[in-house]
């Protein structure tokens, strides 16, 4: 669904207000219960303005105190009708306590909106300023502290966060349900200092959801020709987004940690640079019209910027969380499950699929032709795991991407700690999967990860040792920053704030901490992985690519 954007009236306060409250209402607030204050004045400008202009039955009302406000819409959204109070800052929000705590016991929806200062004046004494921020936190089922918008003008960025956080505790309130909180930074002026003029050049996109009370799955049927399937991490998901597309018959974008790299009549390989080269033209006619998204992306800065961020696209979500994967904010609809089997597209697009896997090949043969060494070993654990089903462990460094670019189909279950995408802990949560899964368990991760974690590699003599055969591609530093904006950067920087190489021994360090190591080349590492272990439940391959180079790491 569209609302408008706000008016100009010289007042970020007040444009981002307008927004909040026409978001909220969209999403089926029905009253706001409001007690008087200054720094809360762009909620009872908005809310008088669209009271007056809204087309859904939405309600104002104003009580002298607090408490009575925050009881007044408890009891009209026990009676059925989503109510929000608001406040103004200071003790005045104090007052707003007994409601929630009676509201989250007894499962009632109940919206929260407390007007706060600026960040730049929390902690200097100002004026009716105090610890706003999750004061009701123990009863709430979101808390969210806006920012302060601009001062005269609230940016699209400002008021697209404005609507997407509405969309959000609207959809927290009414589905958990119980309290939400949102703490709003008001910049002066808090008042209109111009005449209002209508931005009718622009309107905001609120994301759609559907009940999650429906467990059965929702269809999508009657697809547009250009429909694509993009796998972000995810086991179960990346299964139910590989047999989607390839129900549909549409293009494929897998993550490596998608687990969705399981039919290879679908998958685009070079997907990242495939995907740039046709959003660099509006005109192009491989563009999509609708893009699914199954499970987290966070990998590829194509696909969240120029496709799931692109205007005329159409991005459906399939998520039950809260915190649904739409950094773009750009989704149109919300599904907590989609029904694979009934899901259909207007008409068939073969010739679609083709063409993106046409142009993914082209992509991939060029760069293959100057593979870096890096690469060639993070194929060659990928295609071990494929052979033999061994669950692989993908730590957070360039090899990732390096799969994303070039690895093929695969339907050995692949975790990853995608959630924070750190380099934290890689060997020690391996160590736990593998004695989980009860068999021989296959980590890859670069030698800055593998130093982060350096007592993961030591177990007790009395504990069960895990399975596992880790590999580390040690080229002295972090590769990932090469291929970022910080590429740019002066080399003497570069190399002592980014890649930051280490000159470590660390094939050295982790024998010393009992653990086999065998070092091998990057074209050896295929057949060493094929060998079976007689003795060392662990072992560790080392991949040794020109660690006397700094600035070049993994």
């Amino acid at each position: 669904m569209h609302i408008s954007a706000p008016p100009r009236a010289g007042s970020g306060a007040l444009e981002a207000a307008h927004a909040l409250l026409s978001s909220l209402i969209a999403c089926g607030l029905r009253h706001l219960v409001l007690a008087p204050g200054s720094r809360s004045a762009p909620l009872a400008y908005a809310a008088s303005a669209l009271a007056e202009r809204t087309s859904t039955a939405f309600e104002v009302h104003v009580r002298h105190d607090e408490r009575s406000a925050a009881f007044t819409a408890l009891g009209l959204s026990r009676a059925g009708e989503l109510a929000a109070v608001g406040t103004t800052s200071g003790t005045a929000t104090a007052h707003l306590l007994a409601a929630a705590m009676e509201a989250h016991h007894s499962g009632i929806p109940l919206v929260l909106l407390t007007a706060d200062r600026p960040a730049e004046l929390r902690g200097t004494g100002a004026n009716q300023t105090t610890y706003q921020t999750g004061l009701f936190s123990p009863f709430t089922v979101l808390n969210v502290d806006l920012p302060a918008p601009g001062a005269h003008e609230a940016s699209h960025t400002d008021v697209r966060l404005a609507v997407d956080t509405a969309a959000r505790a609207a959809h927290a309130a009414l589905e958990s349900p119980g309290p939400v909180h949102l703490n709003l930074g008001f910049r002066d002026p808090l008042a209109a200092t111009c005449a209002a003029a209508e931005r009718v050049e622009e309107l905001l996109r609120i994301p759609e959801h559907t009940a999650s009370a429906d467990r059965t799955g929702v269809p999508l049927r009657d697809l547009p020709a250009r429909t694509v399937v993009v796998a972000g991490d995810g086991y179960h998901s990346g299964r139910r987004a590989s047999a989607l597309a390839t129900r549909l018959g549409v293009p494929l974008f897998a993550e490596p940690s998608s687990n969705a790299r399981t039919c290879a009549d679908v998958l685009v390989p070079m997907y990242p640079e495939a995907i740039a080269h046709v959003m660099s033209t509006e005109a192009h006619e491989l563009r999509p019209r609708t893009v699914i998204v199954v499970g987290h992306p966070t990998l590829s800065r194509p696909v969240m910027r120029q496709l799931l961020g692109a205007g005329d696209t159409e991005v459906i979500l399939e998520s039950s969380r809260l915190e649904w994967p739409d950094a773009p904010r750009n989704a149109s609809r919300i599904i907590p499950v989609i029904d694979v089997e009934t899901s259909s597209l207007a008409e068939e697009q073969s010739s679609y699929v083709h063409a993106w896997k046409e142009l993914g090949r082209e992509l991939d043969a060029r760069d293959r032709e100057r593979l870096a060494p890096q690469a060639v070993a993070a194929l060659a654990v990928w295609e071990a795991c494929a052979r033999d089903s061994a669950p692989l462990v993908l730590g957070a460094s360039s090899l990732i991407r390096d799969l994303e670019q070039h690895a093929g189909s695969n339907s050995a279950r692949v975790y990853a700690n995608r959630g924070l995408a750190g380099i934290d802990g890689t060997v020690s949560m391996a160590s736990g999967i593998a004695l989980a899964e009860r068999t021989r368990t296959r980590v890859l991760l670069g030698d800055v990860s593998a130093i982060h974690d350096l007592t993961g590699f030591v177990i007790g003599p009395t504990e069960r040792e895990p399975e596992l055969d880790i590999v580390i591609v040690d080229d002295n530093g972090g590769r990932i920053f090469s291929g970022l904006e910080h590429q740019g950067a002066p080399s003497s920087v570069l190399e002592r704030f980014f890649t930051t190489p280490h000159g470590v021994d660390l094939a050295s360090a982790i024998e010393g901490l009992g653990v086999q190591v065998e070092r091998c080349a990057p074209g050896e590492l295929s057949g060493r992985l094929s060998t079976a272990s007689h003795n060392a439940r662990r072992r560790v391959f080392f991949v040794d690519i020109g660690s006397e180079r700094s600035g070049n790491g993994a």
